[in-house]
């Protein structure tokens, strides 16, 4: 019934399958009650206001990115916002400071620039490390690899005084599981442990699956507790992405198709402006009904309707002929789709929708021609 409904809807949408949501949300509420975890939505990952006013009271906090992330957050809820960036400027600090609970430092220096005025602000301030290990493969999105500019090194570390700072983050994990969790935390222990006993709370950031059927929640809850009691520490994550894990579903619609040694499927849509990782990380999404190339009889690139040569959404296999009017259904693409969405060539925004109970849509957000001459 679902896939029935969602061809009849127009395009190009994101759709939002607030169910799905909510039974994620079951099992991150499952892993705080055994474990005393806070939970912060991150809002970098995922911020419609629309949508997210179904499931923000949710959680115990926000994390935000930037200033307009922090001020979105207080605009939602009374929920205490936690606040990181590589790098604050002078200017905006100090309404960062007005939107924000707590403050969390990516270098000494910014640390030494600004803490006069969050010490004075009375705002809960941390420091986020880098642990020089994380198992992400792609280099783009590791944020440990040799050169990167997050966090501070053990030995740089050694030179604050903790008396006014209350925490340690950090963010290691992309799309990983209770095994790397594991590997993490003993690289966290044996460089930072000293630390630990110093902290009050440890920001063990996002990255982790928790929902997905593969994911060991059994092993992170053991490892969270453990990790609480011997250093006694609040443990803070992260969570976006496996919050919105599966309820995502971009729609669209065949408008061509040309042949030059390939059948190229051109849509309504663009990879580019509307599902940017896929040009960016790479990866590859799921089609409903579809395979890899050559698997089943008709194969065609799926591509953007941009200038862009490299608008591709990849290659895929499907038992009958497309058409100018098919529906192609995009699975999985509720993370990071709307806040890297952009309007190269005027194309529009999707519109976003969201489902209740398998079948009831609900329009929730749409663009126009006047969203184009405001992003100009």
């Amino acid at each position: 019934m679902l896939i029935k409904n969602l061809l009849d809807l127009p395009t190009p949408s994101h759709v939002i399958d607030l169910d799905k949501i909510e039974s994620n949300l079951n099992i991150l509420e499952h892993l705080c009650k055994k474990t005393n975890l806070m939970l912060l939505f991150a809002l970098k990952g995922f911020s419609n206001p629309q949508i997210l006013q179904h499931f923000i009271l949710r959680f115990d906090g926000i994390s935000a990115s930037s200033l307009w992330e922090a001020r979105l957050a207080k605009e939602l809820t009374t929920l205490p916002v936690h606040t990181f960036s590589p790098s604050y400027c002078e200017k905006n600090f100090p309404s960062i400071c007005a939107f924000s609970d707590c403050i969390i430092f990516n270098s000494i220096s910014q640390w030494e620039r600004f803490k006069a005025t969050v010490i004075s602000n009375k705002l809960n301030c941390g420091i986020r490390i880098n642990p020089e290990y994380s198992e992400i493969e792609k280099y783009a999105i590791n944020p440990c690899h040799p050169t990167s500019r997050f966090g501070v090194h053990i030995e740089e570390l050694e030179k604050i005084d903790f008396s006014n700072i209350k925490g340690i983050h950090f963010h290691t994990m992309c799309e990983q599981y209770s095994d790397t969790f594991r590997n993490t935390l003993n690289v966290i222990e044996n460089k930072f442990g000293t630390f630990l006993h110093q902290a009050e709370w440890l920001n063990i950031g996002g990255g982790q699956l928790f929902c997905d059927e593969e994911y060991n929640l059994h092993e992170s809850i053991e490892l969270l507790n453990q990790i609480q009691n011997k250093y006694n520490l609040k443990i803070i994550a992260e969570p976006c992405e496996t919050v919105v894990s599966e309820a995502g579903y971009f729609v669209t619609t065949v408008t061509d198709i040309v042949f030059n040694k390939i059948y190229t499927a051109i849509l309504d849509a663009s990879a580019i402006c509307h599902l940017p990782d896929i040009i960016q990380s790479p990866y590859r999404c799921e089609v409903i009904n579809a395979a890899q190339p050559n698997v089943k009889k008709y194969t065609y690139k799926l591509a953007g309707s941009t200038c862009y040569a490299g608008d591709i959404f990849g290659e895929y296999s499907f038992d009958t002929p497309l058409d100018v009017g098919s529906k192609i259904i995009f699975c999985d693409t509720a993370p990071y789709s709307m806040v890297k969405s952009n309007i190269f060539n005027g194309i529009p925004l999707p519109s976003y929708i969201s489902i209740k109970k398998g079948h009831a849509f609900c329009l929730e957000k749409q663009y126009d021609y006047n969203t184009f001459l405001s992003l100009i």
